[in-house]
Parts: C-alpha cells; structure tokens; sequence
C-alpha cells in the first residue's frame, strides 16, 4: 500500500493523558485524591482503601490480579480509568514472575537455582528480569482499560535528605523508573494546598521531577479534588481529562 503524506497538520487525538503516574508524600491523601474520579477502578495493591468510599478491588496475589483483570475483559472492560495503587507493591508482586523469566531465559544457571529474589543476582544482572515482570503486570493491566493510573510513593532518600522533601521523587528503581517515566504521558506530585484542597503539580520546578506532554498539564499545579467544609470533596477531573464533562 502507498504511503500518504500529509499535506497539512492532522489534529492531536486526545489531549488526556492516557499513562498517568502520580506520586506523594505519605498519608497526604494520594487515594483519596483517586476515589473522586467517577469510572475508575483502583486495584489496592497494599490495602490503602480501607477507610475511603470508591471503585476498588483488593489484590492480594498474582492470581488475584489476573483474575481480576479477566474478570473486567469478559465484563466487557466497563472501567475508563484503571488505578495501581501502588506501583511498589507491583514491583513486589513480580518477583516470582522476574525468577520465572530468569529460569527461561539463556542467562539461567543452576548454580542460582535456589534464589529466590532476581535483584539478589550477581553484578546486578536480575534487575533486567524484575523490570520486564513489572512493565508485563502493568501492561496487563492497561489491556483491561483505555486509561491507566500508576500511583506511587516518594522516595525514603528524599525525606531522609531533607524532612520536608526539597527534591520529591517517585520511588523506583532507576531504570525502571526512567521506563515507566518515558511511557507516561504525564508524571505529577500529589499535595495539599493551604485550604487542604488535594492538587497535582505538574511542574519543573526543581523541587519535584514531574512534567507533562499535555499543553494543558505542563508547568501547571492544578487542584483536582476541592474540600468542601463538611469535609468531602469536590472532583475536578475534567482538569486533568479534558473527555470528561465539566459538571
């Protein structure tokens, strides 16, 4: 078949982001932050929802997560937004799968046979095994929706250096990180403002690794869910998923 090529510019498909990684300071309210967004389903990887209303599912194995995600499909995949909460609890998750990819693969050695943990491999060598296992669950995952949310914690480093977290980053293996990171069409920090509304800071700031391909995300730090004075909140997604009616 023939090639055409453009003659004049072909318009952005979708300005949502489809690869949304978020990350915060811990209890500040990342969860909850989440549950204020109508169709989204949060697979709780570490039991974080136990005290908040929302679309949520416990996943407690490997099993429960394929299960799980069989389970949307045949539903005929009703969620348009998918949340992992979190992503380190994944990274946990995927060992086994990470030895089982080690066991096949040309790098196998009896001699390691019994290990148990790939990252516990010699010069480093599981941590290729423990990045494929990760990126397949999550892939797994977004095949089951057309949006996928991957929340995360900041790094201890990042308290330990400065109590406050001068530099927020999200806490991830560094390749791995930089993976997800390159996939991701937006990366933001989740933070409370003076009047305890919950926002998502897309900024370059210096102070926090995050950004955006969205036009309407970069550089900005937006509130998304609005305290109101009897203590609910008030969702403003259509700011982060321009699809979504304004209410």
């Amino acid at each position: 078949m023939a090639i055409e090529l453009p003659k004049a510019k072909i318009p952005a498909k979708t300005q949502d982001p489809k690869y949304l990684i978020l990350f915060g300071l811990p209890k500040v309210g990342k969860t909850t932050v989440l549950s204020t967004l109508d169709n989204n389903l949060i697979l709780d990887f570490e039991q974080c929802t136990t005290y908040i209303d929302a679309l949520k599912v416990e996943i407690n194995t490997l099993k429960d997560l394929k299960e799980v995600v069989k389970a949307i499909k045949d539903a005929g995949k009703p969620y348009k937004y998918i949340t992992i909460d979190t992503i380190t609890a994944v990274e946990e998750m995927a060992k086994p799968l990470a030895i089982k990819l080690y066991q096949d693969s040309p790098m196998f050695s009896a001699r390691y046979a019994e290990v148990k943990d790939v990252t516990q491999l010699p010069n480093g060598s599981g941590w290729t095994f423990l990045r494929q296992a990760v990126e397949t669950l999550i892939d797994l995952i977004a095949s089951a929706t057309e949006n996928i949310i991957i929340c995360g914690h900041v790094k201890d480093s990042s308290l330990s250096e400065n109590p406050e977290g001068s530099v927020k980053d999200l806490d991830l293996g560094g390749k791995l990180k930089r993976i997800l990171s390159a996939r991701s069409d937006a990366i933001g920090f989740v933070h409370r403002d003076e009047d305890s509304n919950l926002c998502i800071n897309f900024g370059q700031n210096g102070e926090v690794l995050t950004g955006a391909r969205p036009a309407h995300l970069a550089n900005k730090d937006i509130i998304v869910a609005e305290r109101n004075e009897d203590g609910t909140f008030t969702s403003h997604w259509d700011r982060i998923y321009p699809s979504i009616p304004k209410k």
